[in-house]
């Protein structure tokens, strides 16, 4: 009876190092998943920055284009974001393109609101705002 008891502490102390030797496993198993969701953030921003915004002429005759980006990436942050503005006529073609570079970071889950001011586009009906860069900073 004794030689049975013992081994039924034998077989749960085993167990219970086997277990403790797997949940140092999954630790590892997530930090390389966070790697790999960075990278996969690091080189592809236009997947995880959103662009938002509105346009109007001022007095001076110039075109001012602004609103927000929004970031959906969960571990990246970026910075100076080439945005680039399209201006439209009424059947939707494009009559000409600006680019132009957004300056300062937008972190993880953040916005970061732009304003640009450009020279009006004499037949312009409607402007497109795009991203069409950005770095990735952390």
């Amino acid at each position: 009876m004794k030689q049975i008891v013992t081994i039924l502490m034998l077989s749960a102390i085993a167990v219970g190092c086997k277990n403790s030797a797997n949940q140092q496993r999954p630790s590892t198993q997530y930090e390389e998943k966070k790697a790999s969701i960075a990278d996969m953030e690091k080189e592809s921003p236009l997947k995880f920055l959103k662009i938002s915004g509105s346009h109007r002429n001022n007095l001076v005759n110039r075109t001012v284009v602004e609103g927000e980006i929004i970031n959906k990436a969960t571990l990246t942050t970026y910075k100076n974001i080439e945005v680039q503005v399209d201006f439209k006529d009424k059947e939707g073609a494009t009559i000409e393109k600006h680019k132009q570079t957004v300056e300062g970071e937008v972190e993880p889950g953040g916005t970061l609101g732009y304003k640009i001011k450009t020279d009006h586009v004499k037949g312009a009906e409607s402007v497109t705002i795009d991203i069409t860069d950005a770095t990735a900073d952390k």
